[in-house]
Order: structure tokens, then C-alpha cells, then sequence
């Protein structure tokens, strides 16, 4: 088998394809052939020393994978060679050609989806659409979603649209085309002054209902744009940027407005997941969902890190052994 080791925590350049025996099932066990490997930014902060659950390297990165089986351990009964499934695995090891994971962990997928498409629904689906249901988000609410054009933001934007939702999605001026092309009532490029009173004016004087944040900064231009009763979800943190404090100003404005402010963890949702990928698998089937994917060699996963980091990608990025 081929995998993707990081020899060591630090930049794109400590990761390297290397190869070794291919292992075997144990009990209780399933022995995947990995079609495709999503990548996270998670896998950056796991690269950089900065995940805890993966304390030292070397190891190997990647979160998610959706493969076919072909061995089966004993005692396993509800699989059998050839199903078609998928994992999310919290300790790493999806950047291979070939996983072994717990029978238990599997998530059974039709073989009519796309692999690519389904490793785009578990990590990032999951979070848009559990995290917007922990929004509320309803019809006639606006939406303000960051990193629009990425992998949880474009599942976001079309997610809430069909939710009813007015949606503002903020994204460099590259990517705004594609934002609007998932259905974003506005975009706006967040790269240049002034872009908070461009939200607050499309917004109008009901201000945002929900604020859908991937990078945590409680003293960003946003905050002011949140309407009465309006909810603040942060479901991520960019590692290579300073986080301002939440402003002095905050507690007095969340009071005034009935704000409030709350983060998303995927890993204690985990009991939601089966519906969830239910409803997230029926519209990829139908089309109402669309995942922009870009495919890459596993050999290119050090290139592809620093695409990744540099926000010179769009959509969902997946690693094909």
C-alpha cells in the first residue's frame, strides 16, 4: 500500500508518499481500498503539531474516506467484500491507499455516488448542515456565511438557500463568481475595506439573523451587523492568524440585542450523523446538492497542502491513491 506520512510536524514540504505492506483485517475490522480521501483543515493543524489528538509524527494525515471493501474480519456480518463506504476517522490515517477501520465506524453509501462526493459530505457536509440546523436558520432569515467559496462554506450557502434562507456569502474577489454560481443572494469580497458596510446595507435595518463563522475573530467588522435575536456560530479556527479578543463593547451589545454566541464541535454531534448523511446523500443523489470537487494524486498531497493553506482553492479537495 501507498501512504502520506508526515515525518514530522511543520510545513507541506514534511509530507512524503511511502509504501508498505498492505495490512490485514482484524476482528471486528474492515480492510478499505481508499477511492478518495478528503482533505480538512484539520489535516493542516494535525500537520502542524497543533491537533491534539495526533500529540506526535511520524503519521498519517486524513480525516475522512470513502473506498470499497475487500476484507472483511470476523464477527463482522452487516459487511461483505465489495460494499461501498465511508469513515471519518479522528486519529488520521485517510491519506493511503488502503485503511483498516472498525466494522462499527463505517458508514454504508450507494455505489451509484462518486467517492469524491461523498468524502465532501462527512466532514465539511456534516458540519453546514448540523451546524445551520444549530442556527435555526429558517426561511426568511438572512445568512452571512465566511469562506464561501470553501469546502463547509459552498455546502453552506446551498444548504441555506434551501432552507430559505437570504444568503451573503463573503469571499476574495476570484471566487466570487463561483459563490454566486451556488446561489448566494450576494457576495461580497471581504479582501477590501469596506466590506461590512456593504453586508450591513444589503442586510438592511433587520441587520443578519445568523452569522456563519470558519475563522472565530470576535472583534472582526462583523459583529455590529448581527440583527435582534441574531446567532453567531463559529465552527472553526484559522491557526495562522491571530484571534482578537471579543471586544470590551461585546457583552453590552449581546445584551441589547438578545445575541447570542456559540461554537459547533462535529465530534459531539456524532449521534446526529446517520440522519444527517441520510438527508446529505438523497441530494447529492438528486442533484439538489452539488460538490465542487477537485481531484489530486496522492503524490501530490504536499502541493496540494499548500494550495490548500494559501486559499488558492475552491470547493471540496480530495486525494485519489
Amino acid at each position: 500500500m501507498k501512504y502520506a506520512e508526515a515525518s514530522k510536524f511543520g510545513g507541506p514540504e514534511v509530507l512524503t508518499v511511502v509504501e508498505k505492506e498492505t495490512p490485514t483485517s482484524g476482528d471486528g475490522m474492515l480492510l478499505v481500498e481508499v477511492q478518495a480521501a478528503g482533505i480538512n483543515y484539520t489535516d493542516i493543524a494535525a500537520r502542524n503539531g497543533s491537533y491534539p489528538a495526533i500529540p506526535k509524527a511520524p503519521f498519517t494525515p486524513g480525516l475522512e474516506i470513502a473506498g470499497i471493501v475487500r476484507e472483511v474480519g470476523k464477527g463482522v456480518e452487516e459487511f461483505k467484500i465489495g460494499d461501498t463506504v465511508a469513515a471519518i476517522t479522528a486519529l488520521g490515517g485517510g491519506y493511503a491507499s488502503h485503511l483498516v477501520i472498525p466494522a462499527a465506524t463505517a458508514i454504508p453509501f450507494p455505489k451509484l455516488l462518486d467517492p469524491a462526493l461523498v468524502a465532501g459530505v462527512l466532514v465539511q457536509g456534516l458540519t453546514a448542515y448540523l451546524a445551520l440546523d444549530q442556527a435555526q436558520v429558517k426561511r426568511g432569515d438572512k445568512v452571512l456565511i465566511t469562506a464561501a467559496a470553501g469546502g463547509v462554506g459552498s455546502l453552506a450557502v446551498q444548504l441555506a438557500k434551501a432552507k430559505g434562507a437570504t444568503v451573503i456569502g463573503l469571499a476574495s474577489e476570484s471566487k466570487v463568481n463561483f459563490v454566486k454560481g451556488l446561489g448566494a443572494d450576494h457576495v461580497i469580497d471581504y479582501g477590501k475595506p469596506g466590506w461590512a458596510a456593504k453586508v450591513s446595507e444589503v442586510a438592511g435595518s433587520e441587520g443578519v439573523q445568523v452569522f456563519f463563522d470558519s475563522i472565530g475573530d470576535l472583534a472582526s467588522e462583523a459583529f455590529p451587523l448581527l440583527g435582534q435575536f441574531g446567532r453567531w456560530i463559529i465552527y472553526g479556527l484559522r491557526i495562522d492568524k491571530h484571534v482578537a479578543p471579543l471586544p470590551a463593547v461585546a457583552p453590552s451589545v449581546m445584551i441589547g440585542k438578545n445575541l447570542s454566541l456559540s461554537g459547533f464541535n462535529l465530534g459531539i454531534n456524532l449521534h446526529r450523523v446517520p440522519s444527517a448523511l441520510k438527508e446529505l446523500f438523497k441530494s447529492l443523489m438528486d442533484g439538489s446538492l452539488k460538490v465542487e470537487v477537485s481531484k489530486y494524486p496522492l503524490a501530490d498531497a504536499s502541493r496540494v497542502h499548500t494550495l490548500f493553506e494559501g486559499r488558492k482553492t475552491t470547493g471540496k479537495l480530495v486525494l485519489v491513491p
